[in-house]
């Protein structure tokens, strides 16, 4: 197949195969017992994947291997092994996109034609922290008296449990392997029970290029599986990606155990804040963006954009510009390439989506574009993309995070209020500014209280941060910094150690 032809997806995913059972110590189990989970298909609700529910017993074998494969080597492994094999393990991953892909696919109804990219800034973690692992400990001696030093040393923490969510499984994984096998420490992986086969399949693919057996373990399984990952007292970190519930529920079941340090990326209910001097850009062009970034993967994003405040001078233009792209989005098959906007992730989640939009109608904003149930599904999870304007500042789906393509447009007057509305939210993730003034928009910057805040002033595209971005959540969206330099430093723990050499 040339790189340009298209795969016959179908047909892949026909033949796609990952076994279900815990990978621990190098394999998969032979046997993990009669406890079972089947994944739900999104797209028409037919059983899916079936894969087995790691008990305690499972947990505690991982954690096990993980700390065989921790002592006897890999934390003393030489920087320029362990960023080999990392390397191998980013090429590896590109390598089995496609694979990947379906997994994503067919598990939560990512449409293939994202899914199928999702690799590339997947490897992209990992590769960044390969080459950051010889570069990271750069001048850490502290000034001492004549006839001593100090030196501070950067030690991995350990074994780190790692617990991630099911709308983006291959990215969190590798954005959370990516720096804690970087510093040294081995992981046990615990993917969300919606979408654990991309995981699973990593798993091998990381066995494959050569990394130690036990250096990763990954346990499918529900709630319960987190909370017995969590509470064991042999994971020394613990690294979470989910709902702002799920987090409080892995903090309890920490403090039921032992003190570990834990990085918690929960939920978000990001503003994105349109002034009307952008007017000049054009208002169809800035909607674009702007619908774009609220439905993104059917709006199942932590920083998904679902709060827009529009300046009462440009507010209908807006809002009527809004509700003509978000009408284009139309839902498809997964598996169709054409498709841009799949189902949501399961019945429950489709559930959970619609009974906030009722909400929304409830406490009187006013419904442009009614996503529930559109037709050509039958069994599927979908709803389309839902448009609210006047949205009151104390209605649910203005404070609380839905998760899914449902979009609020509120208006406001001036900076003023537009930074409360932005503040009124306990949640703290990230924030957007549409301002062609550059001193406002560090003013405004400076007052939101969220982890990372972009500023736009102009329509063309350029080149970020990229895999040097690292922020900290705010409020009720967790703590602790991921991405970037700082972001491998949260996978390690300062030692300081002074010699008197006289």
């Amino acid at each position: 197949m040339s790189e340009h032809e298209q795969p016959d997806w179908r047909q892949l995913a026909g033949e796609l195969r990952v076994n279900g059972n815990p990978f621990i110590g190098g394999g998969y189990l032979d046997s993990a017992g009669d406890a079972t989970a089947t994944t739900i298909n999104p797209v028409d609700g037919t059983p899916g994947f079936t894969f087995t529910e790691s008990d305690e017993e499972h947990v505690a074998a991982a954690v096990v291997s993980a700390r065989e494969a921790f002592e006897s080597g890999w934390r003393d492994c030489g920087p320029a092994e362990r960023k080999r094999l990392l390397l191998a393990l980013a090429d590896a991953v590109t390598a089995n996109r496609q694979q990947l892909a379906l997994c994503d696919c067919l598990d939560m109804g990512k449409p293939i034609a994202a899914a199928s990219g999702e690799a590339f800034p997947a490897a992209g973690f990992v590769r960044y922290y390969a080459e950051a692992i010889d570069k990271i400990h750069a001048g850490n001696v502290a000034p001492t008296g004549v006839g001593a030093m100090e030196l501070q040393m950067w030690r991995p923490r350990g074994v780190v449990g790692a617990i991630t969510p099911w709308n983006f499984p291959l990215i969190n994984a590798c954005l959370k392997l990516g720096p804690a096998l970087a510093a040294g420490n081995t992981v046990v992986l615990k993917p969300s029970e919606l979408s654990p086969r991309t995981t699973l399949l990593l798993a091998k693919i990381a066995n494959d290029v050569g990394i130690p057996a036990g250096v990763l373990n990954v346990v499918p399984g529900g709630a319960s599986t987190g909370q017995a990952l969590a509470r064991h007292p042999g994971i020394d970190m613990l690294t979470f990606t989910g709902s702002t519930a799920t987090g409080k529920a892995v903090l309890r079941s920490i403090g039921d155990s032992t003190i570990k340090p834990v990085l918690l990326e929960c939920g978000g209910k990001s503003p994105e804040i349109l002034f009307a001097d952008v007017a000049e850009l054009g208002i169809d062009a800035i909607a674009n963006q702007v619908v774009r970034g609220a439905f993104f993967n059917q709006g199942q994003v932590c920083v998904a954009r679902s709060r827009i405040l529009v300046q009462k001078e440009i507010y209908q233009e807006v809002v009527d510009a809004v509700v003509a792209v978000a009408r284009t989005l139309v839902p498809g098959d997964s598996l169709d390439t054409d498709t841009q906007f799949g189902p949501l992730a399961g019945p429950c989640q489709r559930d959970k989506v619609e009974s906030y939009i009722q909400s929304g109608i409830e406490d009187g904003a006013r419904l442009l574009l009614d996503g529930r149930a559109p037709g050509g599904f039958p069994g599927g999870c979908y709803v389309g993309p839902t448009v609210f304007a006047d949205v009151p500042s104390t209605a649910r789906i203005a404070m609380e995070e839905i998760f899914g393509p449902v979009l609020c447009v509120m208006p406001f007057t001036d900076e003023g209020e537009a930074l409360e509305l932005a503040n009124a939210s306990d949640y703290g993730l990230a924030a957007t500014i549409w301002t062609r003034d550059i001193v406002r928009a560090n003013r405004c910057a400076s007052r939101i209280e969220v982890g990372k805040v972009r500023v736009v002033a102009s329509l063309e595209q350029v080149e970020g941060a990229g895999f040097a971005h690292s922020a900290e959540p705010a409020g009720q969206s967790g703590y602790g910094v991921e991405g970037g330099p700082n972001g491998l430093r949260s996978y390690m723990r300062q030692q300081s150690i002074e010699l008197h050499m006289g």
